[in-house]
């Protein structure tokens, strides 16, 4: 009898230890995409979002990292979010433009003068009416957003103005509206994965490339790129993208701790960044590397009629967000 009231003790030690332990596991485990890793803007804003979620949901929600583009390319992810390839992408907003063209306002040449401007539209009630327009008609909930520091072209040589850039070849993302910018400058955009890009710079392929300072630090492009050129053409804004219907799906409390999670991290992330562009162009200096502040009033006057011939429904947003910009 006292064998079977142990074993029967011991049994319920068991089930109980089983079920505190099932009680304290996440309810959802949520794979984010990340085509980068640590160092990067996106990578480091989603380590923050990883630490502000969990510690909201009481461990509710976990969230694991894929960095390096290990669930595949940014559109592969997001076309296959619906059946949770990745639940959540950190990436920018443009790169929503294959499922709806309202996203190329993130792409649009000389929209913004400053990081002030920049964070005066993203923090407003435009920077909102600009992720739920977006989103929705991608399919899409848009959350955060984080200043990610105006894109530069480095290049194997020396450039100074528009002129300059006539044939340029250079790798740009594979959107139509970075496709579009680049004819528009009379240069040669070629449409190249990010990792197949040190190399055709390497071979000669491509002449330079164009992403914000830090990122293409990241990337090594020093080491293939004599010439850094400031031509700050576009600013874009990195949030955090999940599933639409999905999204709606999570209970409200869900809901609630993601949204102020992206605000975290886009908030912290975007008030680092300048410190981070000061250190990387002062050791690009340090290197021997020549970093090339060009005439920006030409550059811009040289887009003038750009978003009326190419955008036109993006019109409103543009002038709006130029209104935006208290410094002018």
């Amino acid at each position: 009898m006292k064998k079977i009231l142990s074993l029967l003790l011991a049994l319920t030690m068991v089930f109980s230890l089983c079920s505190f332990a099932m009680a304290d596991d996440p309810e959802y485990v949520w794979k984010m995409a990340l085509n980068s890793t640590e160092g990067d803007n996106a990578y480091d804003a989603a380590v923050i979002f990883k630490a502000e979620i969990e510690e909201a949901t009481n461990g509710r929600v976990q969230v694991d990292l894929y960095g390096g583009a290990s669930l595949g390319s940014t559109t592969e992810v997001l076309e296959g979010m619906s059946f949770h390839i990745a639940d959540i992408i950190c990436e920018s907003v443009g790169t929503l433009a294959p499922f709806t063209p309202l996203a190329n306002i993130d792409i649009m040449p000389y929209l913004y003068d400053s990081y002030d401007h920049f964070m005066n539209v993203w923090t407003s009630d435009l920077g909102e009416e600009i992720k739920t327009t977006v989103g929705e008609a991608a399919g899409f909930k848009l959350l955060g957003g984080a200043y990610r520091s105006p894109r530069i072209v480095t290049a194997t040589k020396e450039m100074h103005t528009v002129e300059d850039f006539a044939g340029f070849k250079l790798r740009a993302p594979n959107l139509d509206g970075y496709i579009k910018l680049w004819q528009w400058m009379g240069a040669a955009p070629q449409p190249l994965a990010m990792n197949e890009t040190y190399t055709a710079l390497q071979q000669g392929t491509v002449e330079g490339q164009e992403n914000p300072m830090v990122d293409s630090l990241n990337y090594a492009f020093d080491e293939v790129c004599d010439y850094w050129i400031k031509t700050n053409h576009v600013y874009s804004c990195n949030l955090f993208i999940m599933d639409l219907a999905y999204f709606n799906s999570l209970p409200e409390d869900i809901q609630q701790a993601v949204t102020e999670a992206a605000e975290t991290a886009g908030q912290q992330i975007s008030e680092q960044q300048a410190d981070k562009d000061a250190a990387a162009e002062q050791a690009l200096i340090e290197d021997g590397k020549t970093v090339i502040e060009v005439d920006l009033d030409e550059f811009k006057a040289h887009f003038d009629g750009y978003v009326e011939e190419n955008y036109p429904e993006l019109a409103d947003w543009v002038a709006r967000i130029q209104e935006m910009d208290t410094e002018s």
